[in-house]
């Protein structure tokens, strides 16, 4: 009898043994992957050889008996228990006992702990590796770990004392938990949750619980080349999930983009396929920069509230009978380079042009492959450069010089290239004759991607450019991340005028996406545009009044009805250029205009307006289109539609119903600021 029970214990884990080997893969899997299953099958294990154990114990008994079942099943959780059964007494209970304390042991006393260790080693560790996700709701997600995180999180912080904030990236997560908790008070980690995990995966995006969240921020990861690429397709990505969860409200998505041709035709393509479903807000990071330095004109910094003031480009402004022009310097056409040169040249527009057609904003770019990066230029702002006053100058090679004037030129910028280093001799030159010339307000701002190649550059510029003078030179050196060295040198009085810029904390403005100057630029067109319609249907001609008070709901209802970006665009720029409106034409908020200023300041608003649409990629319609518009063979909408104006061109050439739009601006400018 008892070579039976043995050929049948070994039976059993013979077959044991060889299911293992025989599905060794498929258990090796689970073992790797599902810690549920590991505890599944180590139960289910445990039971099994606990059922053979009992049947054995059966042969040694009259029959079954319910206290033999309790003795076998404490044996087998007790390992520690010898004591022998009641009814066995013919020697065999006392290896039964053995085994089964043996085979408990190993199962329960053993594996069973190790497999609960495991699991809660595994789950401390998906913690730390951010794979593991929660149910949240009302969140803010931030979607990739970019250069611009850490002061993000922190602004959004200050907002939002109480709301969670989920950042997904691809990076190690214990990494970016340490580099952003390095930045934050304890009280404030408790918001963060870091969360593992790719944007251009579907799976992973649901995680988020993006349908149920209050705001997204789309950065993507630091180093792609395809960086902007993959932020649509993950954008595109977000639309499938709320339209799958079908959500009723319309979700704002702040979307990153590196490049600053992709940024740019992004501000003038609508996604009409998102815009039920999601509120598209682009930027880019040297384009905030340009803003803070030219429109703005301060940073603080987060670390020490620390606040630095730089120079406006036109100082304390630039007014009608002003001698006075602006001369902007970049040293290195990097993206923030090219950035602030288009910022300038949105901007920097003012009435003593109106009086003397010399008085042009200059916009030099020295670059060392300023040749290759101009013909770069002249293909992204193709229709700019027709309509500009534009050079190139090698002083390497003189014979490449060229110069190009517009033969009906109605602009009010030049740009210029430089190809050279910064340091060769004839460059150094030119930058002193710069500084001598006369009714010149010279900006000099130093754009090299390394920051102490741009400290080297900035410190060792011609002495005269340090030297006290009636008007400043303003140098402005970029940085990223300290810029500790330029604040010491700046306490020395031969440095005052140099300030840092660029840095990578506390560079995003949340406050900026809903400032209300852009929506009271685009309520003052909206009534425009509804009185000249009730005039034409009335027959009559009335003097538009200025607007003077703004609803803050009716803001709200007229933006909303905005549906196309680049309109969009356009009142942040127009809003962007109120400063330096103020400053020429010295406006007091709250002070009605006469009608002579308020001319002046439609010319100024309408050449700056020019500007704007020729870098937002429009083109003047040309006699053909206009005579065509005139028989009626083609509409103005039509040809706009195919980014062709019919309104670039000089201010006098403008229907008088055209011009009002620009009067109504200026006139309810003192009142906007006032507001």
């Amino acid at each position: 009898m008892i070579y039976i029970q043995i050929l049948i214990l070994l039976a059993s884990l013979g077959c044991v043994i060889a299911s293992y080997w025989l599905k060794r893969r498929f258990i090796d899997r689970i073992l790797s992957h599902s810690i549920w299953q590991q505890v599944v099958i180590l139960l289910g294990t445990s039971a099994f050889i606990f059922s053979m154990l009992f049947i054995l114990s059966l042969f040694y008994s009259r029959g079954f008996e319910e206290t033999r079942l309790w003795n076998m099943l404490s044996h087998y959780m007790e390992p520690g228990n010898f004591g022998v059964f009641k009814d066995d007494n013919d020697g065999i209970s006392h290896w039964l006992i053995f085994l089964t304390n043996f085979l408990g042991m190993i199962l329960l006393g053993g594996m069973l702990i190790a497999v609960f260790s495991n699991m809660l080693e595994r789950h401390v560790d998906k913690i730390k590796n951010g794979q593991i996700y929660y149910k949240f709701k009302g969140h803010i997600v931030i979607i990739g770990f970019d250069k611009m995180l850490i002061g993000l999180t922190k602004q959004l912080i200050e907002k939002n004392s109480r709301r969670k904030i989920v950042i997904q990236t691809t990076r190690d997560a214990s990494t970016v938990r340490y580099e952003l908790f390095a930045h934050l008070d304890e009280k404030d980690e408790k918001q963060i949750t870091i969360a593992s995990g790719y944007r251009n995966s579907m799976e992973d995006l649901k995680k988020l619980h993006i349908d149920k969240c209050e705001e997204v921020f789309l950065l993507g990861e630091s180093g792609e080349y395809d960086h902007d690429s993959l932020n649509i397709d993950c954008l595109k990505k977000i639309k499938s999930i709320l339209e799958t969860k079908k959500c009723k409200t319309v979700l704002r998505c702040n979307v990153l983009f590196e490049y600053q041709s992709t940024y740019a035709a992004f501000q003038r393509q609508d996604l009409k396929d998102l815009q039920t479903r999601i509120d598209f807000v682009p930027f880019n990071f040297h384009e905030i920069w340009a803003q803070k330095l030219f429109v703005d004109g301060k940073y603080e910094s987060p670390a020490n509230s620390e606040k630095i003031i730089y120079p406006a480009l036109d100082r304390e402004g630039i007014d009608f009978d002003s001698p006075k022009t602006v001369h902007l310097v970049v040293v290195g056409m990097s993206n923030m380079g090219i950035a602030l040169g288009i910022q300038a040249s949105h901007l920097c527009h003012f009435p003593n042009f109106i009086k003397d057609k010399t008085k042009k904003t200059r916009i030099t770019f020295i670059d060392e492959h300023a040749f290759r990066e101009m013909n770069y230029l002249k293909g992204r702002y193709r229709h700019l450069f027709q309509e500009i006053t534009h050079s190139f100058e090698d002083v390497e090679n003189p014979a490449k010089n060229e110069t190009s004037t517009p033969k009906d030129s109605f602009t009010d910028i030049e740009w210029h290239f430089i190809e050279g280093r910064i340091e060769d001799a004839r460059i150094q030159k030119k930058i002193v004759d710069w500084r001598h010339e006369k009714d010149v307000y010279l900006t000099i701002a130093v754009c090299f991607s390394h920051p102490p190649s741009a400290i080297a550059a900035g410190l060792y510029l011609p002495d005269i450019v340090y030297e006290k003078k009636e008007e400043d030179v303003s140098v402005l050196i970029r940085q990223e991340t300290s810029y500790s060295t330029l604040a010491m040198l700046g306490e020395s009085p031969m440095y005052e005028n140099i300030k840092p810029f660029g840095m990578l904390d506390n560079c995003y403005d949340l406050e900026k996406v809903d400032h209300p100057l852009p929506k009271m630029v685009h309520y003052v067109y909206s009534r425009t545009y509804e009185l000249l319609e009730e005039n034409k249907s009335k027959g009559k001609k009335q003097l538009l009044e200025p607007v003077e008070i703004f609803d803050p709901d009716e803001l709200g209802k007229y933006w909303k009805k905005l549906k196309k970006i680049s309109l969009k665009w356009s009142n942040i720029y127009n809003a962007n250029s109120i400063g330096l409106k103020m400053r020429s034409f010295n406006i007091m908020a709250g002070k009605l205009l006469n009608d002579e200023t308020v001319e002046l300041m439609a010319k100024v608003e309408h050449n700056r307006w020019n500007i704007e649409k020729l870098l937002m990629g429009y083109r003047p319609a040309t006699p053909q289109e206009k005579e065509a518009i005139a028989k009626g063979m083609i509409q103005k909408f039509d040809l706009k539609s195919r980014f062709i104006h019919t309104d670039i061109c000089e201010y006098e050439q403008l229907d008088d119903e055209v011009r009002e739009y620009d009067r109504s601006i200026s006139r309810s400018l003192p009142f906007i600021e006032r507001t």
